[in-house]
């Protein structure tokens, strides 16, 4: 697509929200009315509304109040409808759209009285409504009849869960229910919640199904951290807490309590990740600081639940998230790897979100009553760093598990070997054993000396689990020599190298072929009668393998399990058994090994081919 198409496809895409922005103020106007309010603060709860309207003068303007919200103060809000009302004189309907009050009333007439319905959240069959997209603002219905001397309305308030300024108040007359309309911020505020309750739903399948799968308890404690955070964050957005608890102030301290869970889990988490007891000392002694003052705050809320604890809630998160971000600090500067820095990373961006709420947060944002956006964004950022923090860690465990293996394949290599070397030994021994009883001199002598050559050899490459195929073929030269001499030449034998291997870079594992070829030395050439013993040793290349091939044409297989001869032990060798268990530790093929029996074409036996195929 040409440049300049792609440039006028975004601006389409960009600028019809904004220049729709405007137009919907303008008809959200219609719909909303700004109500202009008076306040009176009071600490006496004794007096009625009749005696607050009967002193009109201590009502005062909402800009007279430069001192916040605080619990134990009660404020009387009279709205005046005077310039809202039509000339009209029947009465009509509309809607009051009003903050939501912890504690409060609404007083008004019906039918010439005055009378008083409770409008608090956490008030007993309150009359008011939430709207849906905000989690600042309630609504009621009235009538023109309802007001006060056909003029005023009177609101008996209380705010305990947060402290506010009273400038932050709006009373609106809505032609319309608010929970009709929405506002293009309504919306994004609304797909921030649910994209939020993806990214937490996510996270959390993944994390638990590693602790299923791995039993690490880090991720358990990632995952309880993930529920309890969500609850905390969007319980009242999507009705969790209204499954067991109405609008009670239990269900706050609940809430609050939620928030403390979080942290707590995320402490843990942190510990157990990092292992901080063997690895960070310091940053252990900082979380178990943490994880104490969490507990507390619990203890507190679960103590005080109905008094005021937006004081004890609002100083642990403050006091927790200072000494967090010193941590966090401590931790990015000293990690001993780049898991620390991730780790570090998060857990910045999850303390950050209850900072930027507490000094940042706009008022129609719902300030502390529930969930708000700074949260979500600190919390789902620290998500998806996380992301690749248990990535990398994942991949840590498998590069540290796979060198465990190789440690376990080459401790395993080495103890087969050295049940291979003793009977290799053994049987050289026995031959120049024999070689004296023959006396033998000149050949028991020249045996010796090509016997301390292989013995030296073998103890060299012991210290490998591998050998060269120069090495190897060197070895084979020198065994085949002995075996020759010690059964007075009674074969003839070759070793063949393809000319495309590079024979001092391919490896092997040391002496792999050695049982193989006394096998069919003492099994198949030494039963032969005649002179026509033969054997071939054939290494070639097979696209990435290495194949080698060990052919006599002795008696074959089945006629050495029949037949016996002076050379055949009574003991079992275990050399090819524990042969085929080192090829089965390294090649994954089936047909690695292969045992072929030549016949000729009446089915007599024409010796054995072994054909072995190392991956290089």
């Amino acid at each position: 697509m040409p440049k300049p198409l792609k440039f006028i496809l975004i601006l389409l895409l960009l600028v019809p929200p904004f220049l729709g922005f405007g137009q919907e103020q303008s008809v959200l106007e219609t719909f909303e009315k700004e109500i202009p309010f008076l306040v009176f603060k009071t600490q006496d709860a004794t007096l009625n509304f009749q005696q607050v309207l009967a002193s009109p003068d201590l009502f005062k303007s909402p800009n007279a109040f430069k001192e916040k919200t605080q619990s134990e103060d009660i404020y009387w809000i009279q709205l005046d409808f005077e310039n809202l009302l039509s000339n009209e004189s029947e009465a009509k309907d509309f809607y009051l759209k009003l903050n939501i009050f912890d504690y409060g009333s609404v007083f008004y007439q019906i039918d010439g009285a005055t009378t008083e319905k409770p409008i608090g959240q956490f008030e007993e069959s309150n009359i008011t409504k939430k709207i849906g997209t905000s989690y600042y603002y309630s609504f009621i219905t009235l009538s023109t009849k309802n007001l006060i001397e056909d003029r005023y309305l009177l609101i008996k308030a209380q705010r305990i869960t947060f402290n506010e300024d009273v400038n932050n108040w709006h009373f609106k007359r809505c032609i319309s229910p608010p929970n009709e309309y929405m506002t293009t911020k309504d919306f994004f505020k609304q797909v921030i919640y649910y994209f939020f309750a993806g990214l937490c739903f996510i996270m959390w399948f993944s994390t638990l199904s590693f602790f299923l799968l791995l039993r690490n308890r880090e991720y358990l404690y990632y995952s309880i951290y993930i529920v309890v955070t969500f609850i905390y964050l969007a319980g009242n957005k999507f009705g969790i807490y209204d499954l067991f608890l109405g609008n009670s102030y239990l269900k706050h301290n609940l809430s609050q309590s939620f928030l403390i869970l979080g942290n707590l889990s995320y402490v843990l988490f942190v510990m157990s990740y990092l292992r901080t007891k063997r690895d960070y000392p310091g940053i252990h002694k900082v979380c178990k600081i943490l994880v104490v003052l969490n507990i507390a705050t619990l203890v507190l809320i679960g103590v005080f639940y109905s008094v005021d604890t937006v004081s004890i809630v609002m100083y642990s998160y403050e006091f927790t998230c200072a000494i967090a971000l010193i941590a966090i600090i401590y931790l990015f500067l000293t990690s001993k790897n780049l898991l620390g820095r991730i780790i570090a990373l998060a857990s910045f961006a999850y303390s950050m979100g209850p900072l930027l709420r507490i000094y940042f947060v706009e008022p129609e944002d719902g300030l502390y009553l529930d969930g708000t956006y700074y949260l979500i964004l600190g919390v789902s950022l620290e998500m998806v760093i996380f992301v690749f923090g248990l990535n990398y860690k994942f991949h840590l465990e498998l590069r540290e598990n796979f060198q465990l293996q190789q440690e376990a394949f080459v401790s395993k290599t080495k103890a087969l070997r050295a049940q291979i070397n003793p009977h290799f030994i053994f049987n050289s021994l026995s031959s120049i054993k024999h070689l004296v009883l023959q006396k033998d001199n000149k050949n028991a002598v020249k045996y010796l000396s090509k016997f301390g050559r292989l013995s030296r050899n073998i103890l060299e490459s012991s210290i490998g689990t591998n050998a060269t195929l120069s090495e190897e073929v060197k070895m084979l030269e020198d065994y085949l020599e002995l075996e020759s001499l010690r059964f007075d030449n009674a074969f003839s034998y070759s070793i063949k190298v393809d000319d495309t291997l590079n024979t001092s870079i391919i490896e092997l594992p040391s002496m792999i072929l050695q049982p193989f070829v006394e096998n069919a030395i003492v099994h198949g050439l030494l039963p032969k009668e005649g002179t026509d013993k033969k054997l071939s040793i054939n290494f070639m290349l097979d696209g990435n393998e290495l194949v080698s091939v060990v052919e006599d044409n002795g008696v074959g297989r089945k006629q050495a399990i029949q037949r016996k001869h002076i050379y055949q032990k009574e003991k079992k060798s275990r050399g090819l058994e524990i042969t085929k268990l080192r090829l089965e530790s390294i090649v994954n093929d089936q047909d690695y090994l292969q045992i072929i029996d030549k016949v000729d074409n009446n089915n007599a036996p024409l010796g054995t081919k072994v054909v072995i195929k190392i991956p290089l």
